[in-house]
């Protein structure tokens, strides 16, 4: 039986990390130290920080920058952050950098890298399509810290949308494990004393739209408001029923099934029925006329 060659050895340690190793687990398999030299100066190998190196034929990518980050970090390392985000697939974000997160204490600083310290038990740590993740609460913590107002907003929404999380899960989790002073803890608190409890906002249209709305001082709309007709219920992103007046975010694509633009067209004729009057949100009023449709909103509501 032929023993594996040094590159083979390489390749099957690697391939589970987006083609990046360690060297202490290189040394392990039999590969020696003037081996892995020689493959960096030959170009087959190339360090990406102390002790950790990627294979050259895996072509580079965030992914393998993230691996390589923890790798080199250690076992008790964690995708955090921005990283943390992209893992959970969270509407906007994205990782320039690895972003990462080791125990308090641990020793781990680098350029190539973001590296935060926390508490093992605040982070909820999980696996993550094979790598250690911080949990979705704790990520939003954090991600509350980074991003400017908005962004995170539709990042929140986008994991309470996909019931990643809730409004009382995040409030229980700032709860046991906030500190006072903590990076995130008061922009998280406000952004959830401004959303809906129960309704997450379907998109990112609609969440440009509330922000308008309270932007403009309106802030008493009903959000998900159910109108009924015909023994169906239809529901409305944005509604003042003082006022009779619906707004709707109109975002979607044009559809080719004939069911769903039946059902399109019934749904925006159930509000007259009921003595509503109905303002449309498009992407292009709500990002490049936001004005134009607050006046047309306001003109509809004094009407």
């Amino acid at each position: 039986m032929s023993r594996e060659t040094p590159m083979t050895a390489l390749s099957r340690l690697s391939e589970r990390a987006c083609g990046v190793f360690r060297a202490d687990a290189a040394l392990s398999v039999g590969v020696t130290r003037n081996q892995l030299a020689r493959f960096a100066k030959d170009g087959f190998i190339e360090r990406m920080l102390p002790g950790t190196y990627r294979m050259v034929a895996v072509a580079p990518s965030p992914e393998q920058r993230l691996r390589a980050a923890m790798l080199w970090a250690g076992a008790a390392a964690a995708a955090a952050g921005r990283s943390a985000g992209q893992r959970y697939g969270l509407e906007g974000v994205r990782a320039e950098r690895p972003e990462i997160v080791v125990p308090h204490g641990a020793r781990a600083r680098s350029s190539f890298a973001i590296v935060t310290q926390g508490d093992p038990r605040a982070l909820m740590v999980r696996t993550v399509a094979g790598v250690r993740t911080t949990g979705v609460e704790a990520t939003l913590l954090r991600l509350a810290h980074l991003l400017d107002d908005e962004a995170f907003e539709i990042a929140c929404e986008d994991a309470r949308r996909r019931k990643l999380t809730s409004i009382p899960a995040l409030r229980k989790y700032v709860e046991r494990h906030a500190r006072r002073g903590r990076n995130g803890i008061a922009a998280l608190r406000q952004m959830l004393d401004a959303l809906d409890p129960e309704h997450a906002a379907r998109s990112t249209l609609e969440v440009k739209t509330r922000r308008l709305l309270v932007a403009n001082d309106i802030d008493d709309f009903v959000r998900e408001f159910p109108l009924i007709w015909s023994g169906r219920t239809y529901r409305y992103d944005f509604a003042l029923p003082d006022r009779r007046v619906i707004l709707e975010t109109n975002g979607r694509r044009w559809h080719d099934d004939a069911s769903d633009y039946e059902y399109d067209n019934e749904k925006w004729s159930v509000p007259a029925r009921h003595g509503y009057r109905i303002v449309f949100a498009t992407w292009d009023k709500v990002t490049r006329r936001p004005q134009q449709l607050i006046t047309e909103l306001t003109a509809t509501l004094a009407a």
